[in-house]
């Protein structure tokens, strides 16, 4: 695969990890102390990862199988609003502001298996003339889809998750654990970045 194909693809996974993940930008500078395994922030909070809390976390993904590595992004979300991948939410409640772990989710615990009934072919004509393969649409109904080829007149198109089929370390440290009242943590005033 070449470099700019490769560069597609991760962007493309990066986008289309998004909506799951909502990223968002934030920077603080807390004093760090080892715990055992886990690392803690030396601050009063103690306010452990639940439903309804806001929390702000730095993940990086890793694919094992294709030597995958998207690199650290920050994410803010509130548990319980079907923002993140259940079981990854799952994995790190009652974790705390400074603690670190690493999540193994199999494929059918992260973004599903493949599923080759996604996969379809139309006129490539539908699609704007500069599309190049590992390009990512969104249908009028909000849909997201991957070109995966260019043939003449027709382009084949997946509407699987390009991590579908696939499994994921996520190595997650919780950068903060608020009330969604707080000031600076508002979950409405959350400003998004798309990449």
């Amino acid at each position: 695969m070449s470099r700019s194909k490769m560069w597609v693809v991760i962007a493309a996974l990066v986008g289309m990890l998004a909506p799951p993940l909502m990223l968002f930008v934030w920077a603080e500078d807390d004093t760090v102390v080892q715990e055992g395994n886990d690392t803690a922030v030396q601050e009063g909070n103690d306010t452990a990862v639940q439903e309804g809390m806001v929390v702000l976390m730095e993940f990086t993904i890793t694919v094992p199988e294709s030597q995958l590595v998207i690199p650290k992004n920050v994410s803010q979300f509130t548990p319980g609003h079907n923002e993140l991948l259940p079981n990854l939410e799952k994995a790190i409640t009652g974790m705390k502001k400074g603690q670190e772990k690493r999540v193994d989710l199999s494929s059918e615990d992260a973004f599903g298996p493949y599923d080759e009934s996604k996969k379809g072919i139309i006129s490539s004509e539908r699609l704007p003339p500069d599309t190049q393969p590992g390009t990512i649409f969104t249908t009028e109904e909000g849909v997201p889809f991957v070109v995966t080829e260019l043939a003449g007149p027709v382009a084949s198109i997946d509407f699987n998750h390009p991590l579908a089929g696939k499994h994921l370390i996520i190595d997650v440290k919780i950068l903060d654990v608020e009330s969604p009242t707080r000031e600076g943590m508002s979950v409405d005033d959350r400003q998004d970045i798309t990449i």
